[in-house]
């Protein structure tokens, strides 16, 4: 068939050529005759030689041409004995297998080794068989319909079967099929490579990769790789279940644009850019929070790897995330909770070291301003008396409008948590309906919202504390349990300070009854001798005088002057016939008389509060040289109050008329004094009451200035 065509196809060419030649040679030989000659008979002679000199020429061209194709067709079959030669070898070492199928009929024409192998079957026996009795039942239907593609001339279709092999074993296959034609006959060449050992790396990946997205699925982590742009390109389950979407919502997204917060996009978009460049090391550690579907932002831990190419690029992040939501929420609880301890703490300490109830009340406020983070804070006390609450302390307001507040107990929304000890709580002070009367501190602050809690101390209430801002607040049950932790501090603050001025209040009127029995005591004494009236105040103002110009504390001084007006409160134990007596007294007598030094020793001991008094009353007689009584003490032995005493005893007994000798002039008292410096007074006591006393006063005796001050 094919010589056939390669015949007819010379033969046309030979012809064509032909008719060129001679159709050129007729038209070339009339042009050239007719310009050469004229005659026209001799041009007629002359045509006879150019039709045998056309025969000779056209002879020698036809055999030219009919030599040059079969030497075109000799070289033609040679080239296609090789290449079916070479397409034969090649068939059969190939390393698939082919088969070649006539369209029509299904029957196989011819079959390479690499078939005979695939199904264990030598070629004899394959060839004549049909292509579909090679594959298993179950794939005959769809092997028809691609042979049918192939038929009809669809192009070059694929697609894997298994085919039978003599052993009954199914091999799994790849075929290729194509239709080509041969001498007009229709054919299929199916192409066949055994996949077996790429089905089982399959498999084998496939239960790795199946493996490998288990152990991601399992793990109580997120499992996240970015690329170089940000995009997840792989996320495991617990990622998804955090973020609350199916892993193909998450795949391809950018992750900072669509699972971080705004306000730490940058920030987080920073770090990951710093690590894809190598500026920071893959094994920092970092956090931040996420957000999910619903709107909840989570806390997560990241550790993250660096993903390389071959050239070691950094192409990509692995990272894994720990939620750490609920560890942040409770160390964020447990540090809440450890401020507000270590606030009560503080309060308390300022509660129990102060009893300035209004320095304790700026304080307590400024910790509930500070702790709380609100606007502003005040306390309202309860006036027990008037039942009415009035201002106590503020801290944050603008103007001094709170100052001039006065609730009566039932009025207004203080007035009510007062009354009923309950915490009232009010989103929106501007609402009609809240009950807040005081219009003005509302008009001039600009408050919101409102929460009063009661002052509650022993079960009675001290007063209310009132917190005030500008915006809404939102105190969750952990926070008012220590708004009222707190208010409990503020009570037992105020109740604290009530109870510390009533015991000043009282413990005052008590130290004045005791003064005023002492001084009862000491005009007793008096009484029982007209003569030394005056004396003992008169002695004691000048003991004060002295003792404050040597720098005695006030404190000691309160003491002083008890033990100078108790000075001779042992004279009352002395008989009178001693006490009165109008002339000397016998060495009997005054033994008697030097006993009441020790009688009040004894009188003031068993009183604890006049103990540290003790000291004129049983010192007073002692002398600084050791000769007094009645220890005879020496020097600084003797208390230095009662060396003081001693001097003004002296001086107030010379000033005044007594039955045993004259009143003194200031200048002998002075003189006299001063040669007692060193025997009878401490000389240091000597010389502040020179300078005090022995200069007059304007130019009077300090005799005359006292004799004024007593009668003043």
């Amino acid at each position: 068939m094919k010589e056939k065509r390669f015949g007819v196809r010379s033969a046309l060419r030979v012809a064509i050529i032909y008719a060129l030649f001679a159709g050129i040679w007729v038209l070339f030989t009339d042009r050239l005759l007719g310009t050469l000659i004229a005659d026209p008979r001799k041009i007629i002679e002359l045509e006879i030689f150019k039709g045998w000199a056309f025969v000779a020429v056209s002879a020698v061209l036809l055999f030219m041409l009919v030599h040059r194709e079969l030497r075109t067709r000799a070289r033609a079959e040679e080239a296609l004995g090789e290449s079916e030669e070479k397409y034969r070898a090649l068939m059969q070492n190939a390393n698939d297998g082919i088969v070649i199928v006539d369209a029509e009929t299904g029957v196989i024409l011819e079959v390479n080794k690499r078939f005979e192998e695939l199904v264990g079957m030598p070629a004899e026996k394959i060839i004549g068989m049909r292509q579909s009795e090679l594959y298993p039942r179950e794939e005959k239907e769809h092997c028809r319909r691609l042979f049918e593609e192939v038929v009809k001339g669809r192009g070059f279709v694929s697609g894997e079967f298994c085919v039978y092999r003599r052993d009954s074993r199914h091999v799994p296959v790849e075929i290729s099929a194509g239709a080509i034609e041969v001498d007009g006959r229709k054919l299929i060449q199916a192409i066949f490579r055994d996949i077996t050992e790429r089905r089982k790396v399959e498999e084998e990946l496939r239960t790795e990769r199946d493996r490998a997205a288990k152990y991601l699925n399992v793990a109580d982590v997120i499992l996240r790789a970015l690329d170089a742009e940000g995009r997840v390109s792989l996320i495991n389950k617990k990622g998804c279940d955090i973020l609350g979407y199916e892993e193909q919502e998450i795949l391809g997204k950018n992750w900072f644009d669509s699972f971080v917060p705004e306000r730490v996009r940058d920030e987080v978009k920073d770090v990951f850019h710093k690590l894809m460049t190598g500026e920071l090391t893959e094994g920092e550690y970092y956090e931040n929070p996420i957000v999910n579907r619903g709107g909840e932002e989570k806390i997560i831990a990241w550790h993250n790897t660096l993903v390389r190419d071959d050239g070691g690029k950094v192409v990509a992040t692995l990272s894994s995330g720990e939620d750490i939501t609920a560890r942040k929420q409770a160390e964020e609880q447990a540090r809440y909770r450890l401020e507000h301890l270590a606030t009560l703490h503080v309060i308390d300490m300022i509660v129990s070291s102060s009893l300035d109830l209004r320095v304790t009340l700026q304080e307590f406020l400024n910790f509930v301003i500070s702790q709380l983070h609100v606007d502003a804070a005040d306390v309202l006390l309860l006036n027990p008396h008037t039942q009415v609450l009035e201002f106590g302390a503020h801290r944050g307001f603008r103007s001094e409008a709170i100052r001039h507040t006065r609730l009566r107990l039932g009025k207004g929304i203080a007035g009510h948590a007062a009354l009923e000890h309950r915490t009232i709580s009010v989103p929106n002070l501007l609402d009609p309906e809240s009950g807040f009367i005081r219009n003005q501190l509302l008009e001039e602050e600009r408050f919101i919202a409102y929460h009063v809690v009661p002052l509650i101390a022993k079960g009675k209430v001290k007063g209310v504390l009132e917190i005030l801002n500008r915006s809404p607040l939102a105190f969750n049950a952990e926070l008012t349990d220590f708004i009222e932790s707190l208010a409990a501090q503020a009570a037992i603050a105020i109740d604290n300070a009530e109870m510390f001025n009533e015991l000043q209040h009282t413990n005052s009127e008590l130290i004045l009854a005791y003064d005023t029995t002492i001084e009862g005591w000491s005009r007793a004494m008096e009484l029982r001798d007209k003569e030394t009236e005056g004396h003992t105040k008169r002695a004691a103002e000048m003991t004060l005088r002295i003792a404050r110009a040597m720098g005695m504390k006030e404190e000691d001084l309160v003491h002083v002057r008890r033990g100078a007006l108790l000075h001779d409160i042992g004279k009352m134990i002395i008989p009178d016939v001693v006490l009165m007596k109008t002339g000397p007294l016998t060495p009997e007598e005054w033994e008697i008389m030097r006993r009441h030094p020790t009688y009040a020793f004894e009188l003031l001991t068993p009183i604890p509060y006049l103990r540290q008094a003790i000291d004129i009353p049983y010192c007073h007689h002692e002398r600084w040289d050791g000769t007094g009584y009645p220890r005879g003490l020496k020097g600084e032995q003797i208390p230095l109050a009662a060396r003081i005493f001693s001097l003004a005893d002296t001086w107030d007994a010379l000033c005044h008329e007594r039955r045993y000798h004259e009143a003194w002039s200031e200048e002998r008292i002075c003189d006299h004094i001063r040669s007692l410096a060193g025997t009878q007074f401490d000389p240091k006591v000597v010389q502040a009451f020179t300078e005090l006393e022995c200069s007059g006063s304007a130019g009077r005796p300090a005799c005359a200035v006292s004799a004024d001050k007593d009668k003043a």
